[in-house]
């Protein structure tokens, strides 16, 4: 099935290992920053960066990136650094501490149009002028550099190339300015001879992450030269993909530390993406997106894009007829798989093509295929020890005698698809009715109204409500509403069947709740059923000793107390001597 379903995906960009160890030392690393855009050459220059698989620096101008929004964008999406060159190129140190924030804040606020909103970036001081109070007023850390190409002066493509490639080094940071013809044709040559020299061009963010160098406020950085370690790049995100019902679920993974950001509508990712926290479920067609970053802006990984196109098959369902087991798939079609476990097992996958005659306790898998559809999720009914069929209930499942016992006897009884819900919360008229069901009484009948305006004559539970306030087993709230939709708690759960057993006329054991750890967290009013019915071996705490007495009672531990406390009344005690009844 797995096969079936890799064939239908359609990967845009395949993921690689995510789990790395650190490179080899003696990777050589540096750092092109661009200054001064971006202008009427950045796209140009781009275009060069990506053909060469470099990655850049652009400290914008706040101006000229207003004036250029799609190019910021560009430059973002491409997995170059974008940052900050004050607004509008003045001289810092010349400013108050106001005015220096107002630089970078006003610059930031553009730049966020294209990053996102949260996204951080560096700055550097325009003629390189910082001060102690420049340098505190910024809020962020500042970047010089090591190499100072003076493109701007020779205004000339093969001295500016010789300058970036004799000035570098490992770990440098060389200046230059997008905003020259010259200096685009300069430094894609110099990259070109660099590259053979083994360099690996990165933004200033990723050179010191790879050098395990945190960058600080206020802090100016000239060069990150090499220091014997180097983490890496940043990975890509793995994908794993499974059917989900009519839905697909997808798990993303990346190496640790590095958060994912995604989209499932083929939206660009940026700092205001959704971030990945636990496995998504989405219908197609859709398309997914993903990245893992250290940093947003300037350490992340590559772009993994998905595409999902094709819907899914329909799910088996199960029912039982004449007492075989039944397999059904609403998708047109579709034909059905499955193997056999348990009691009765199969020889790997069977294909389904009429009702089984199944052993007790054995459990069925099945998926479905259809042509031009990915294949269903896998499925799990089991045919219990006592002929039931479950989809939400098996063997290894520490309630499974229980359910069993309950749904055989009538007093449970299963949902859309066999589904029997024993982890959910059980409700005040699910409670009342499987307690009306394993007591077999009937309301007096009396002709009185029914005693809660919110327990409608046609609804299941209204001969159980009934037979239970008759009983004075429940009572109604302070607005007069039984609150039939309401969950039980395991307090209340304790005193329901308390008085249960006082109606069936049994003793019980005299005890207290100080066996409890959290015993005082029982309120008053549930105190002395706790402490009877746990004395009696009917009710029992969690492996720490709790109670844990406000918890919701789930539907699996209703039935086991109900079952317990049925044979409590039925093989263990008499009735209770008329003198003793309270």
């Amino acid at each position: 099935m797995k096969r079936t379903l890799a064939c239908f995906l359609s990967l845009l960009l395949l993921s690689t290992l995510f789990c790395v160890p650190a490179q080899a030392v003696g990777e050589k690393l540096i750092a092109i920053t661009y200054d001064d855009g971006p202008g009427a050459h950045t796209a140009r220059l781009l275009d060069g960066l990506k053909e060469r698989g470099a990655h850049a620096t652009f400290f914008m101008v706040g101006q000229s990136a207003a004036r250029y929004p799609d190019l910021v964008i560009r430059v973002y999406q491409e997995g170059h650094q974008v940052a900050n060159h004050s607004y509008n190129h003045s001289q810092l140190t010349s400013l108050s501490a106001q005015g220096v924030r107002n630089q970078i804040q006003s610059t930031n606020a553009v730049l966020d149009q294209a990053c996102g909103a949260g996204s951080t970036y560096m700055v550097r001081a325009p003629y390189g002028s910082t001060n102690a109070s420049v340098r505190q007023a910024v809020g962020a850390p500042l970047a010089f550099w090591s190499v100072d190409t003076l493109d701007w002066k020779t205004r000339n493509a093969t001295s500016v190339k010789n300058a970036v490639v004799n000035g570098a080094k490992d770990g440098g940071i060389i200046l230059v300015h997008d905003i020259h013809s010259t200096t685009v044709d300069g430094t894609l040559a110099a990259i070109d001879v660099l590259k053979d020299q083994g360099y690996q061009f990165v933004t200033i963010q990723e050179l010191f992450r790879r050098r395990g160098v945190p960058l600080e406020n206020g802090v100016q950085y000239t060069s990150c030269p090499p220091n014997g370690m180097d983490l890496g790049p940043v990975q890509v995100p793995s994908v794993t993909v499974e059917p989900a019902g009519d839905k697909l679920r997808l798990t993303l993974s990346a190496q640790e530390g590095a958060a994912i950001y995604y989209s499932t509508d083929g939206a660009p990712l940026n700092q205001a993406s959704a971030r990945y926290t636990e496995p998504l479920l989405v219908t197609p067609p859709c398309t997914l997106r993903a990245v893992a970053a250290f940093n947003m802006n300037g350490s992340r990984s590559e772009v993994v894009a998905q595409e999902f196109t094709m819907p899914i098959t329909q799910a088996p369902t199960a029912s039982l007829q004449e007492g075989q087991v039944a397999l059904d798939c609403q998708t047109p079609g579709a034909s059905i798989s499955y193997t056999l476990a348990g009691a009765q097992s199969s020889d790997g996958t069977q294909s389904y093509t009429a009702p089984m005659d199944l052993t007790p306790g054995t459990t069925v898998t099945a998926w479905a295929s259809a042509n031009g559809c990915l294949d269903s999720a896998q499925v799990q009914y089991t045919y219990s020890q006592l002929k039931n069929l479950f989809s939400d209930v098996h063997p290894q499942q520490w309630f499974y005698s229980s359910m069993d016992r309950a749904a055989a006897a009538g007093y449970l009884q299963g949902g859309q698809n066999c589904a029997f819900q024993p982890n959910e919360g059980i409700t005040r008229a699910q409670l009342v009715t499987i307690l009306y069901r394993a007591t077999a009484e009937l309301p007096d009948g009396n002709g009185a109204p029914l005693p809660f305006p919110d327990v409608p004559a046609s609804a299941y539970y209204s001969g159980p409500v009934i037979w239970a306030w008759e009983a004075g087993l429940v009572q109604g709230y302070a607005d007069g509403g039984f609150h039939p939709d309401q969950p039980v708690s395991r307090q209340e759960l304790a005193l329901i069947f308390y008085r249960y057993l006082l109606h069936s006329d049994v003793l019980l054991s005299k005890g207290d709740v100080s066996g409890f750890q959290d015993a005082g967290a029982i309120p008053s009013w549930a105190v002395q059923a706790v402490g009877e019915l746990s004395a009696s071996g009917l009710l029992q705490g969690d492996a720490q000793g709790n109670f844990s007495p406000a918890t919701t009672a789930s539907r699996a531990q209703a039935v086991q107390l109900l079952l317990r406390c049925v044979d409590y009344i039925t093989v263990e005690h008499l009735p209770m001597p008329q003198e003793l009844r309270r």
